[in-house]
């Protein structure tokens, strides 16, 4: 068995993993996200690690963790964690959901130019972790002094399993400090930044290992000794091998809160829209780039609490989006409740069109996920645009539990979408990896066909014809963004 971790930004989950990929024990553990005056968001570096030894104990309740030869890790990324020279925490946690460090990250993206930025490290601005080094450079320089060390909460984490502090080139480039074209750290901005390369955790392949558990975590949880540990990667790169976005042409879609796509090319390409951002994909030759769409499935939570029908089974509210039928009776929304998209005013807001008496609960709900659906189509024309290949959507997040929301997507962008049967994909493409630091000749991709449960299969039905004709409406009442005079 191999196990595959996910230290998310709220909760840490574990998954076993037979070779077939199937799961035979689970667990998660909560951790808390502290919140402050002035933007500050922070977490508590003992109670992840807690919460990760609780998570795969939980895991082991029904399954021998005596069996497991190796182990994963997914990761948040850009959560900074300083440490002092004998690796112990220096603070809390300064988690990617902290806004203090965000007029430095305006601040030297106006310096560099976003053009630069994006050739530099793919990304076409800075954020997260490279704005908070700058902050702690300005009000604590003493903090980025040698001896101290720069941890991030994957590496951490990985150094308290195996004793070696180690990420690869997805969990780096969340600081803005990583470059996908030379796969190594750049050092012009770490020079930017104050701090040495060595301070920095190791930077290794994904395949190698980063070292063997340690005996005392082996005895508290159960765990064989001298297992291998995998260097902690960047959480949506892991989701994508959970998902079988592993080609060139598969976009992995993740439906969750805020919808995400990683799109997988077999080249680098330059930042999509000015948002997305860029980066070697955990399968060798291959390159991602993450492009969060901001609205989603809370969009789709707000809804159904809007109208006292939240607490809903994905069963029921398939039954709901199917009783009102494609095109929701002619009600039409545009999606942005959590704010516009790419290339959209700033303004952009949420709104309903064409309501009628007629029209039920179902109709809002089902003119909320078409509005949700055509906005991401919109994102793919722009990644073909961009000279993305876009040939096939794999689906993961809650929308995929369902039947209904699956088949809009197929008929609304016309591309298959196959949703992954494994809900953990993080956790399962973390497992994925473990088992490869134990086949090291064999491919990943094949791994990954080998560990992929039967995902679902949607192909594009009948309704194809109406919905281009809905996108092509939705797409000419958008709030377009003025360019400056």
């Amino acid at each position: 068995m191999f196990l595959g971790l996910d230290l998310g930004t709220t909760n840490v989950k574990a998954v076993l993993a037979d070779a077939d990929g199937r799961a035979v024990g689970r667990g998660s553990a909560q951790v808390r996200l502290l919140h402050g005056e002035g933007g500050v968001v922070e977490q508590d570096i003992e109670e992840i690690f807690t919460a990760t030894l609780s998570a795969i104990m939980a895991a082991g309740a029904g399954a021998e963790l005596s069996r497991v030869r190796a182990i994963g890790v997914s990761s948040q990324g850009g959560s900074l964690q300083m440490l002092d020279g004998r690796g112990r925490p220096v603070g809390r946690t300064i988690s990617w959901l902290d806004r203090r460090g965000g007029p430095y990250d305006d601040a030297v993206t106006r310096e560099i130019t976003p053009q630069e930025l994006a050739r530099r490290t793919g990304h076409p601005r800075a954020c997260m972790a490279m704005g908070q080094l700058l902050r702690l450079r300005a009000e604590h320089p003493e903090l980025l002094a040698p001896p101290n060390r720069v941890g991030f909460v994957g590496d951490v984490i990985v150094e308290r399993l195996c004793g070696r502090r180690a990420h690869d080139g997805t969990s780096l480039s969340c600081a803005v400090l990583f470059d996908p074209s030379g796969r190594m750290v750049d050092k012009g901005l770490l020079e930017r930044v104050g701090i040495d390369e060595e301070q920095l955790p190791v930077l290794i392949s994904p395949r190698a290992p980063a070292g063997l558990l340690r005996e005392d975590v082996a005895k508290r949880t159960g765990l064989p000794a001298a297992i291998p540990v995998t260097p902690a990667v960047h959480d949506q790169y892991a989701s994508a091998l959970g998902a079988g976005a592993v080609a060139a042409g598969d976009v992995m879609f993740g439906a969750g809160t805020a919808w995400v796509l990683l799109a997988v090319s077999d080249h680098l390409t330059a930042p999509i829209a000015g948002v997305g951002f860029s980066c070697t994909h955990l399968v060798e030759g291959l390159y991602g780039q993450i492009i969060s769409m901001t609205n989603g499935g809370s969009a789709v939570a707000w809804v159904l609490k809007a109208l006292r029908l939240d607490g809903r089974t994905a069963g029921e509210i398939d039954t709901l989006l199917a009783s009102a039928g494609a095109g929701s009776d002619g009600l039409r929304c545009l999606p942005f409740l959590a704010g516009g998209g790419a290339g959209l005013a700033t303004e952009a807001a949420g709104r309903l069109v064409g309501l009628r008496l007629s029209h039920t609960p179902a109709h809002l709900l089902r003119a909320v996920v078409e509005g949700l659906v055509m906005e991401l189509r919109r994102y793919l024309r722009m990644c073909v645009d961009a000279g993305v290949s876009v040939d096939r959507l794999a689906m993961c997040g809650g929308a995929a539990a369902g039947s209904v929301t699956p088949q809009i997507v197929a008929d609304a962008t016309g591309l298959p979408v196959a949703c992954a049967a494994e809900t953990d994909t993080a956790a399962l493409g973390a497992a994925m990896l473990a088992r490869g630091l134990l086949e090291p000749t064999a491919s990943p991709a094949d791994i990954v066909e080998e560990m992929s449960p039967a995902a679902r299969s949607f192909e594009p039905g009948p309704y194809g014809p109406l919905y281009e004709r809905m996108f092509l409406e939705y797409v000419a009442s958008l709030p377009v963004e003025r360019k400056p005079s």
